[in-house]
C-alpha cells in the first residue's frame, strides 16, 4: 500500500486526534454499541419531518425529539463523572499508535510518525497529571462533599476543553501546509505555550474558585445553582439561537461528507413564520472527493466558508466551472444542475447554502439524473418504453447504465459524496474560471475581495447588497461577513428592514440583543391573542436575548432589534449571514463614536431621557473608535458613569 506523503501525515495526525479523544469517548459512550445520542436525535427528526402531519404535531415531535436528547445527554455526562479518565489509556493508545506507525506510514515518515506518537502520549499523561493535582486541591481546600464533587467536575471540565484547544492548535498546524520542518515545529511549539499560559490561567481561576466556594454559605450555593439552572433553560427556550449540534439534520451524512439542514424557522418559533420558506443548509465536503450533479426544486445562494474546490453548473446547451474559495458566493436558480469537486488533499471544503424552495412552502428536495441505488436517479422512474424511445438505445444498454455495477463484477461507490483519483480531479478543474471572469459575472463574485464596509484593529465586515450586485438581485438577499477580533465587541446596532440569519464559522462570541416579543412564548392560541391585546395597548418593555456561540451555530437577528456581539481574550470569531427580506435595509448604530444618539437634537434628548443633554453627551459623544471597539476586561469594570448609564439606556423605550 502506497500513502503520499501529504496524506499519509494527514492521516497519521487524524489518527492521533482520535487516539487523543479515546479517554473521554470512553466514559461517555457507554456500552460498546450503543448509538450516539445526536444520531438518534437526527433520526428522530427526519420521522417528524417525514411522518408526522400538522405544524402544531410536528412542532411536540420535535420538542419530544430534543426533551429524549436532554436525557441522554445528561445520561452520559453522569456516566463520564463517575468514570473519570483511565491511567491505562494513554500507554495502550502510545502503543497503537506505534503500532500503526510501523504498518502504515512510509518509512520516511516513521520517525516523524512516532515523533507525534510521543509527543501526544506525553500531553495525555500530562493532562492526567493536571487533573489529578486539581483535584486533590480540591480535596484540601473545600469541605462538604457535594462542594467537592463540584470542583472536581470543574476540575475535568477545564482538563478536557484546555486538551481541545490544543488539538484544535496543532490541528491548524497540519493544514497550513507549511513545507519545512522548523516551520512545523515553530507552530507546534506556539500551541504548547498558550496551552501553557491557559492551563496557568485556569489554575489561577481554580484557586479563587475554591477560596470563593470555601467561605460561601448554603443559601448562596443554591442562588447559585438556581441562576445556573435558569441560563440553561433560557437558552433551551431562545427561539433566535440555533445550536449546531440541536438544531442541524443531516439528509445525507456519508463517510466522504454530509449536507446538513437546519429546521424549519417557525417549527422552534412562531415568531419566524416571516422568513420560514426560507431553509438554511451546510455542504462538508472532504479532500479529494466529488459530489454528484444534482438540481433542487428551490432557489439558492452558495457562500464559501472554508477551503477551495471547484463548483460546475450545467443545463441542456452549455457548462460552466468555477473555482471557489473561502468568500465566494454563487447563486443557482431553481433547476439548475450543480456538481462539485474538492480538490484539496488536506482541507474540507465547506458551504452555506441559502435555499428558497419554489414548490412546497418551506420544503425542497434533490433531484439526481445520475445514480443507481444509493441515490437514485430520476431518469429511472420512467418507464421502458419511455427511455427506448427517447434514448434510441435497447433496453439491455440503458440498464448497463443504471443498475449497480457489482452486479457486472466492479466495484461501485454509493452516496452523492465519491471519493475521487488525482486525474479525474485534473478533468474536471482544467477549464474552470474564476469569478469576474468572463462567463462568470452574472453567477458570482469573492465577498472577501470587496471594500469592507467597516474596518479597524478590532474587526472586519464586508457586505453585498442586491442594490450594488446584480448576482443577489433575483433573490433580493443581501450576503455579509465578519470577524471579530479577540477582546472586542461589534457595538450594538440594528437593521432597519432586513432579518439576518447568521451561521458562526470559527471561534466563538457572546451575543445579546433586546426583544420585545418573548412574554408572548409557551401560551395557547386563547392567552396569546389576550396577551396580544394587552401588548397592543403596552409597549417599550424589553427582554434580553443571549447566547453563547460557537462554530455551527445560527442566530436570527429580527429586523429592528439592536443588537451585539463580544469576544473572549481567547480567539478571534467570525461568521457569515444572510438579510433577508430587506434589499435596501441600512444597518444604524447606537453606540460608538457615530451613533443614534449623538445626531438628536439636545431638546429630543433632555425630553426622552429625563436628564440634562450635557450629561446624555458625556455618555455617547465619549468613544473614539466606530462600529468595532476593544472590549478587555479593564473596560469593563464600573465607572462612575454606569449611574448616569441606567438612565440614558432608557432610550429603548423610544422604539
Amino acid at each position: 500500500m502506497v500513502i503520499s506523503k501529504s496524506r499519509s501525515l494527514v492521516l497519521i495526525y487524524s489518527l492521533l486526534l482520535s487516539f487523543a479523544l479515546l479517554s473521554s469517548a470512553a466514559c461517555v459512550h457507554g456500552r460498546k454499541g450503543e448509538q450516539d445520542p445526536y444520531e438518534e436525535y437526527d433520526q428522530c427528526q427526519r420521522r417528524c419531518e417525514w411522518e408526522v402531519r400538522g405544524e402544531r404535531q410536528q412542532q411536540q415531535c420535535e420538542q419530544r425529539c430534543e426533551r429524549q436528547l436532554d436525557e441522554r445527554l445528561q445520561q452520559r455526562q453522569q456516566h463520564g463523572r463517575r468514570h473519570g479518565l483511565n491511567p491505562e489509556d494513554p500507554q495502550k493508545r502510545y502503543e497503537e499508535c506505534q503500532q500503526w506507525c510501523e504498518q502504515q506510514a512510509g518509512r520516511r515518515e516513521q520517525p516523524q510518525c512516532q515523533q507525534k506518537c510521543q509527543g501526544r502520549f506525553q500531553q495525555e499523561k500530562q493532562a492526567q497529571r493536571q487533573l489529578q493535582q486539581c483535584q486533590e486541591r480540591c480535596e484540601r481546600q473545600v469541605q462538604g462533599q457535594r462542594e467537592q464533587q463540584q470542583c472536581q467536575s470543574k476540575c475535568q471540565q477545564q482538563v478536557e476543553e484546555q486538551q481541545r484547544q490544543l488539538h484544535q492548535c496543532q490541528e491548524r498546524c497540519e493544514r497550513q501546509e507549511q513545507e519545512w520542518q522548523p516551520q512545523w515545529q515553530q507552530c507546534q511549539s506556539k500551541c504548547q505555550q498558550e496551552h501553557e499560559q491557559r492551563r496557568q490561567q485556569q489554575e489561577q481561576e481554580q484557586e479563587g474558585y475554591n477560596h470563593h466556594h470555601h467561605t460561601m454559605t448554603r443559601s448562596e450555593e443554591e442562588e447559585g445553582e438556581q441562576e445556573e439552572e435558569q441560563e440553561q433553560q433560557q437558552q433551551r427556550n431562545n427561539p433566535y439561537f440555533f445550536p449546531y449540534r440541536r438544531s442541524f439534520q443531516s439528509r445525507f451524512r456519508e463517510e466522504e461528507g454530509r449536507f446538513n439542514i437546519l429546521q424549519r424557522f417557525a417549527h422552534k418559533s412562531p415568531l419566524l413564520k416571516l422568513i420560514d420558506n426560507y431553509r438554511l443548509a451546510t455542504f462538508e465536503v472532504n479532500p479529494q472527493t466529488f459530489v454528484i450533479p444534482h438540481h433542487c426544486d428551490s432557489h439558492a445562494l452558495y457562500v464559501v466558508t472554508n477551503g477551495k474546490g471547484v463548483i460546475t453548473f450545467v443545463n441542456d446547451e452549455n457548462k460552466i466551472s468555477i473555482n471557489v474559495e473561502r468568500g465566494t458566493v454563487l447563486k443557482a436558480h431553481a433547476g439548475a444542475t450543480v456538481y462539485m469537486v474538492n480538490h484539496d488533499n488536506r482541507e474540507k471544503l465547506n458551504i452555506a447554502v441559502l435555499a428558497i424552495p419554489v414548490n412546497t412552502p418551506g420544503k425542497f428536495e434533490e433531484f439526481f439524473p445520475a445514480g443507481n441505488r444509493d441515490p437514485q436517479s430520476f431518469i429511472q422512474v420512467f418507464s421502458s418504453r419511455v427511455l427506448e424511445a427517447v434514448f434510441n438505445s435497447p433496453r439491455e444498454q440503458i440498464e448497463r447504465i443504471f443498475r449497480p455495477r457489482e452486479q457486472q463484477g466492479q466495484k461501485s461507490q454509493q452516496g452523492i459524496f465519491r471519493r475521487v483519483e488525482a486525474q479525474q480531479i485534473r478533468s474536471l478543474t482544467q477549464q474552470a474560471t474564476s469569478p469576474g471572469e468572463k462567463g462568470t459575472e452574472s453567477l458570482a463574485f469573492n465577498l472577501m475581495r470587496q471594500s469592507p464596509i467597516y474596518s479597524n484593529q478590532n474587526g472586519i465586515f464586508y457586505e453585498a447588497k442586491p442594490e450594488n450586485f446584480k448576482q443577489l438581485q433575483d433573490f433580493f438577499v443581501s450576503v455579509a461577513a465578519f470577524q471579530i477580533n479577540k477582546e472586542s465587541i461589534f457595538v450594538p446596532h440594528f437593521n432597519t428592514k432586513a432579518t439576518f440569519l447568521v451561521l458562526v464559522t470559527e471561534g466563538s462570541a457572546n451575543v445579546e440583543m433586546a426583544c420585545p416579543h418573548l412574554s408572548r412564548q409557551s401560551q395557547s392560541e386563547e392567552e396569546e391573542q389576550e396577551q396580544e391585546q394587552q401588548e397592543e395597548e403596552r409597549s417599550g418593555e424589553f427582554k434580553q436575548v443571549r447566547a453563547k456561540l460557537s462554530a455551527g451555530d445560527v442566530f436570527v437577528v429580527p429586523a429592528a432589534h439592536p443588537v451585539t456581539y463580544f469576544t473572549s481574550q481567547n480567539q478571534n470569531f467570525r461568521a457569515i449571514a444572510f438579510g433577508l427580506n430587506g434589499p435596501t435595509t441600512r444597518r444604524v448604530f447606537v453606540a460608538g463614536k457615530n451613533n443614534l444618539v449623538r445626531q438628536m437634537d439636545s431638546e429630543a434628548k433632555e425630553i426622552s431621557f429625563g436628564v440634562p443633554s450635557r450629561l446624555i453627551d458625556e455618555v455617547f459623544n465619549k468613544p473614539q473608535e466606530s462600529h468595532f471597539m476593544s472590549f478587555s476586561p479593564q473596560q469593563r469594570q464600573p465607572r462612575e458613569a454606569n449611574n448616569r448609564l441606567s438612565s440614558i439606556l432608557e432610550f429603548a423605550r423610544m422604539f
